[in-house]
């Protein structure tokens, strides 16, 4: 079959229309020009060095208009290759110079178009171009960033579903029993205690899930302010004492009264008595709480007398609705927030190896921003 005659002919038509496109087109969403990126930087270098050449070229005219090696550079031998080099030296320029840029800008480009997509798995490729290789780790950190957000987001959903369950299988027991009209007046009265512990337990749930959505999701700004951390500390560990007076919680301080930092209050007074609540469900009769001072960090240790956690889950234990024991209560959420709550203060929280009575023990640490004429620690 013989060839079509108009197939070049087409093509080259197609590939004109094709150019022409990415010229006129001005809308917002149009397709990057490889083209038209090249022709302008191709350009802006060859009118540069017109200027560079033709500049020194008029001041020696009209220094030595008559020379003889002016007439000499005039002829074909040496202006022809003079022409061809200043139109070539810009264009090998521009290409070597914009290309690499251009396929970065392009790799970019398409990762963003994955991440608009919900596709975060995806990373953009590692440049060693100044330009673009910031803009490609801050696109990788945003992609970890959601990803993260999504897996957060989704084992929180899955966790409160899972929690759900129980508190609203009682609770539609108790109201079956409600509306038995042959059920006893002291199963009436149960059922009612019922629902009202389950109503409490179901408000706890969902005030523990939004303290760790907003932790978690809005980056929370600390409202810090200037507080003397001894007697913070020593107001926690007796609202504790009074609170679990079954237990016998022993009060370590080497801080000077009127040692004062700058921390959130509010947030390290839910990470604090987070701390004390799991030492008290776990511990058999004594709690030691202490603080102190090390290496320019404010210190807290909560250790109990109880079972203790072995080494293998003292890292998992502060995920989201992670619980070792599910005989004492509790949503798996209290470790979670304290390590969010650490977080956000640039700090941490460690479950470490027990020291003085042989239990758990947790530890958390900040930089102590202290303030001006602060002391540092008691003799």
């Amino acid at each position: 079959m013989p060839a079509n005659p108009f197939q070049p002919y087409r093509y080259c038509r197609l590939r004109w229309q094709r150019f022409r496109r990415s010229w006129t087109d001005t809308r917002a969403d149009r397709r990057p020009s490889w083209s038209r990126l090249f022709v302008r930087t191709y350009t802006k270098l060859l009118g540069l060095c017109l200027l560079v050449l033709v500049i020194p070229a008029f001041f020696i005219v009209l220094d030595a208009p008559d020379s003889a090696w002016l007439t000499r550079l005039g002829t074909a031998h040496f202006l022809v290759p003079a022409i061809l080099s200043t139109l070539l030296l810009p264009a090998i320029v521009a290409y070597r110079w914009m290309r690499p840029v251009w396929v970065d800008l392009v790799m970019v480009r398409e990762r963003a178009i994955d991440f608009s997509g919900g596709r975060f798995h995806t990373r953009a490729k590692e440049s060693y171009s100044v330009i673009i290789g910031p803009l490609a780790r801050t696109l990788n950190a945003l992609a970890e960033r959601m990803e993260k957000l999504i897996a957060t987001q989704r084992d929180l959903t899955n966790g409160i579903s899972h929690e759900l369950r129980t508190p609203l299988a009682r609770l539609r027991f108790a109201l079956e029993i409600l509306r038995d009209p042959t059920s006893p007046a002291d199963a009436c009265e149960q059922a009612l205690a019922s629902i009202d512990l389950d109503v409490t337990e179901l408000d706890e749930l969902i005030d523990m899930s939004l303290t760790f959505a907003r932790l978690e999701y809005s980056s929370l700004q600390s409202n810090l302010e200037t507080t003397s951390v001894a007697h913070w500390f020593a107001n926690q560990v007796r609202d504790a004492s009074l609170l679990y007076a079954e237990r016998d919680i022993t009060l370590e301080c080497n801080l000077a009264p009127s040692y004062q930092v700058v921390m959130d209050k509010r947030l390290m007074a839910y990470a604090m008595r987070n701390l004390l609540r799991n030492a008290s469900r776990y511990a058999r009769s004594r709690i030691v709480v202490g603080m102190q001072l090390r290496h320019g960090n404010v210190g807290i240790y909560v250790e109990d007398d109880g079972p203790g956690i072995a080494p293998d889950d003292r890292k998992r234990i502060f995920d989201a609705f992670v619980r070792l024991d599910r005989h004492t209560g509790g949503y798996g959420l209290g470790l979670a927030i304290t390590e969010q709550v650490m977080r956000a203060h640039n700090g941490n929280v460690a479950a470490t190896d027990p020291v003085t009575l042989g239990g758990a023990r947790f530890e958390i640490s900040w930089p102590a921003v202290a303030t001006a004429g602060s002391p540092s620690v008691t003799s």
